[in-house]
């Protein structure tokens, strides 16, 4: 049963017009949201054939909030189900664009592709554009790039300048602006721009594909929603007649469009209440998502402006960490534009006699290890501190949150090697980058079977998978591999030239079982290296065939190989190192794929208690564990624009430590509003405002990080990824070294 506390039940009195809501973590705004469209619906606020429209963030905030809804109808006494609709900006946008295809150029039958196929499209064009313009890389790369690349560097750039174009076309789409339309402005402008053209192109490119494929994409959709509204009149007005209440959850997330599109649904004296927290805006980098829009509506003097300060979830120590990072930040931080990255209200602990009474206060279960650690040993200590916390704590949740996926799969990797149970929420799972790995390993063997190093680390994946054989005699076998002067010997034997069977010529032959399985080895390996000249996926389906039993396993190398194949279509020159790169990619997290986590969208923490949660801080927000490692809290994971910093959107390949997308996004809104000024700026500029921006978006994500425990909190440091292409030499974080200062006088005291 809901209770709602005093500051919820102000909220709860809205009959009409115009409300904004800030409101702290763990402060039950879902919740109130959800009540606040049944009670809508309980006193007949709206007709029966209209609805109330509540425009959420994620998918996976879709299902709460309708069954959150449906059950407070039904507590009501009404018919769970009818009256309402809850959406996402991308739902509500296809609802209405499939209505009505026709205002903006669609056949009833139009297909929306999704992120995998728009990378592929991507990639495709970047690679074409980058063999006709070789002298963009000369022109921003550094020396060391820019002559005779090797397959990594010119892998390297593909990507970069793939991402570069993704936020070129996603930043043009908000602007509502077409290829045309920028070719246009660029020649009346007298506009010659190396970015420019980049962007230009490949967004021609790409468009063309969609409309070969009578497609559009996520950000079309979004972009010809708001045009359906504004060509229309009077279907707009018939949408506006269907939702007479908009309410709009995670409104520190809303994008220009979206602010565009629910503003012209409300209309002038609508409906329309906003609840987010600007402090938890985390998804701002290289979109036009802003918690800015918020702030202002909340400052409008036609708004009533409410707050949720109270939140059960923590104890008063974590609450007070949250606080002083608010008060430090505004107060405090060296760098004076960051001081408004996060605002007030602080967070309350909930009222006397509250349902949802705050945890008990432990101030020494709190922990802030200044410690100096390379990310190795970072690890090491929470795994060491895990081993002997769990034991005693079977029935308490516990994560530990990574800045990226590729670091969350190192973790994953030594909470195996411990044997300590967990679950994770990374991009993809441990069993899709095991799968990935080994047939990387084959494919990057039958390329180059003349190499034993090679062919040692494909048979170091198969004794355990398929051989399994003890560690010594794997040793030994491997020893025996590594004696093989000429491995044609060994793949290929003819009489008097067979390296196995001249093992038994030795004066101490090796066990027979050991033959046995460098026989069984052999085999594999002759079958594979015919196989190589079929097409890629079938390569790989011949391999995985013989490698894998568990049906998940052979499910997953299925996928691997539809993927591969989607690619050769795509690129028709490549070869096997292309698609073991591609595959390596995959295996090291840093390559993400839809449909292929094992973990729901909707992942409830309570479900895996005794079990430790690897994610990311992004994908943590919005979920709460006991205890909680926050992990990687230095000057390059979490930097704050000063001296020094390293920013991880400053590629390595880049001359001058510039961010390429800071500076192709701020051309193109130049260009889009004629600002000639900004249009002819010298680079570098865009480069230090993203940083600026980047910055305030970091502190905004550690305050979600210590927002996530409820009872216990760790907060570790590192030097830097010793794997890490770039190599860097990290700091801890200012932000982290002010609230561990707090901490150590707290103690005092």
């Amino acid at each position: 049963m809901f209770r709602p506390r005093p500051k919820q039940l102000e909220i709860l009195k809205y009959t009409n017009g115009k409300m904004g809501i800030s409101a702290v973590p763990g402060s039950g705004k879902t919740q109130t949201l959800s009540y606040l469209a049944a009670n809508l619906l309980f006193e007949g606020r709206i007709e029966d054939d209209q609805e109330i429209l509540v425009v959420t963030l994620v998918n996976a905030a879709v299902n709460n909030f309708s069954n959150r809804i449906s059950g407070f109808m039904e507590g009501f006494g009404l018919l769970p189900g009818v009256g309402y609709r809850v959406r996402t900006l991308h739902g509500l946008a296809h609802d209405i664009v499939r209505e009505r295809p026709d205002l903006v150029g669609l056949g009833n039958e139009f297909e929306i592709i999704d992120e995998r196929e728009t990378n592929q499209i991507l990639d495709t064009s970047v690679e074409s554009w980058l063999k006709r313009n070789p002298n963009f890389i000369d022109r921003w790369g550094k020396q060391d790039y820019t002559n005779n690349l090797n397959r990594n560097q010119k892998s390297d750039w593909q990507s970069a300048v793939s991402s570069v174009c993704t936020n070129f076309i996603r930043t043009a789409k908000d602007l509502q602006l077409s290829p045309q339309e920028i070719y246009t402005r660029l020649s009346d402008l007298k506009i010659d721009d190396s970015l420019l053209n980049l962007g230009a192109d490949i967004y021609e490119d790409y468009q063309r594909a969609l409309n070969y494929r009578s497609a559009v994409d996520f950000d079309d959709l979004i972009r010809l929603a708001l045009l359906s509204l504004q060509i229309d009149p009077d279907y707009l007005n018939r949408l506006r007649y269907l939702w007479p209440f908009i309410l709009e959850d995670e409104a520190q997330d809303s994008s220009r469009l979206q602010e565009f599109i629910l503003q012209t649904l409300v209309g002038e004296n609508g409906n329309w209440v906003r609840v987010g927290d600007p402090n938890q805006a985390i998804f701002e980098s290289f979109t036009t998502a802003s918690p800015e829009y918020l702030k202002n509506y909340l400052a409008h003097p036609d708004v009533s402006a409410k707050t949720l300060p109270n939140s059960g979830r923590s104890t008063q120590s974590i609450i007070n960490l949250a606080n002083e990072l608010i008060r430090w930040t505004n107060q405090d931080h060296p760098i004076h534009p960051l001081r408004s990255s996060l605002t007030k209200p602080f967070i309350e602990p909930t009222p006397k006699y509250d349902p949802q009474p705050n945890p008990e206060d432990h101030p020494e279960k709190i922990f802030l290890f200044e410690k100096q650690q390379s990310s190795d040993q970072e690890i090491k200590s929470v795994i060491v501190s895990l081993g002997k916390w769990l034991p005693v704590n079977p029935d308490n949740t516990v994560a530990i949150l990574v800045p990226r996926n590729f670091r969350g799969g190192k973790i994953v990797e030594a909470l195996q090697k411990e044997k300590i149970p967990y679950v994770e929420i990374l991009q993809t799972s441990q069993s899709t980058r095991n799968t990935a790995a080994i047939l990387a390993a084959i494919l990057n063997f039958l390329e180059s079977p003349n190499q034993t190093t090679r062919l040692i680390k494909i048979f170091d994946f198969l004794s355990r998978i398929k051989f399994s054989v003890t560690r010594q005699t794997r040793e030994e076998i491997v020893k025996l591999i590594r004696s093989c002067n000429y491995l044609e010997e060994f793949l290929f034997p003819v009489p008097d030239h067979d390296w196995i069977h001249n093992l038994f010529q030795q004066e101490k032959p090796p066990e027979n079982k050991i033959v046995q399985i460098l026989l069984e080895f052999r085999t594999l390996l002759s079958r594979w290296l015919k196989a190589a000249d079929l097409p890629i996926h079938q390569t790989i389906i011949t391999i995985s065939q013989e490698i894998f039993e568990k049906p998940a396993d052979l499910a997953l190398a299925h996928k691997l190989a539809l993927i591969l194949e989607q690619y050769a279509k795509n690129h028709p020159d490549w070869l096997l190192p292309q698609f073991a790169e591609e595959l390596t990619l995959i295996a090291e997290n840093r390559r993400k794929l839809q449909g292929f986590s094992d973990e729901e969208s909707s992942f409830n923490p309570e479900m895996h208690k005794g079990k430790v949660v690897v994610t990311t801080y992004h994908k943590a927000k919005g979920l709460e564990w006991d205890r909680v490692y926050l992990m990687s809290v230095n000057d390059y994971d979490f930097p704050s624009a000063t001296i020094g910093d390293h920013f991880i959107s400053e590629k390595h390949i880049y001359k001058d430590e510039i961010n390429l997308e800071a500076e192709i996004n701020q051309k193109l809104k130049a260009l889009a509003n004629s600002d000639l000024e900004n249009l002819y700026l010298e680079y570098g500029f865009a480069t230090e405002q993203a940083r600026l921006e980047y910055a305030a978006e970091r502190i905004r994500l550690f305050f979600v990080g210590i927002t996530r425990a409820k009872k216990e909190l760790i907060i570790t440091w590192n030097t830097g990824d010793t794997h890490h292409r770039n190599k860097i030499n990290a700091n801890p974080s200012i932000p982290f070294l002010a609230l561990a200062a707090f901490w150590e006088k707290q103690n005092e005291i």
